[in-house]
């Protein structure tokens, strides 16, 4: 029997595009940067930021050294730079959620940082004219960086799981990285890798007449 749900949110819930950052980032730079930083691997600088070690400012400048940028990479074009991958959340979404969070405890989880959550709150704000929106459907959300611990490692698994009294085997953690499945298989959670044509309107319907 599920009894409750964890989603991840770039991919699942938040469209994302890393090739828009990418991009943006090499015109910065002015080289390709695209062995730094992929949906699935990406230098260390990357991890310190999603987990909380850095500030914004020390993974500003740590980007200005390892892609060596060009003069005119104030901070705004930085963060520009960095949330260009960020796109929207579809209406449809924000009902699938109000739909699961009817029948199951509703959890996020994702591996983000402060300056991309700040971002997606602003543009929740501007759409949709409320910056909780999306946070309101669940019942706690949780955010690498401030929990000092990021997916895939099986440790963040386990705090969601003690910290709301989860039983694992009755929980479904879904992300759109199969490497992220692993860590939460590793405590026992069932899981949906959200990838191919699969989307979260899809999956609800399917949870819902389970």
């Amino acid at each position: 029997m599920l009894e409750a749900i964890i989603l991840d949110l770039g991919g699942v819930i938040l469209n994302i595009d890393y090739a828009k950052t990418l991009v943006a980032f090499s015109q910065l730079a002015g080289q390709d940067i695209s062995s730094l930083y992929t949906q699935h691997r990406q230098i260390a600088l990357f991890d310190r930021y999603e987990t909380g070690q850095i500030s914004s400012e020390e993974f500003r400048q740590g980007l200005r050294s390892q892609l060596a940028l060009r003069g005119t990479a104030d901070d705004a074009a930085i963060d520009s730079a960095w949330n260009a991958m960020l796109l929207d959340v579809p209406p449809a979404r924000l009902d699938s959620l109000a739909q699961l969070s009817e029948r199951f405890r509703l959890f996020l989880l994702s591996n983000t940082n402060a300056i991309h959550k700040a971002a997606f709150e602003e543009n929740l704000e501007a759409v949709f004219g409320d910056a909780a929106v999306l946070s309101r459907q669940f019942e706690a959300t949780h955010y690498s960086h401030l929990m000092g611990d990021r997916k895939p490692n099986p440790t963040i698994f386990q705090r969601v799981v003690d910290e709301q009294g989860l039983i694992p085997s009755q929980t479904l953690f879904v992300d759109d990285t199969a490497g992220h499945l692993q860590g939460a298989q590793a405590v026992g959670l069932q899981t949906i890798h959200m990838a191919g044509d699969l989307t979260l309107e899809m999956l609800t319907r399917q949870l819902l007449i389970a």
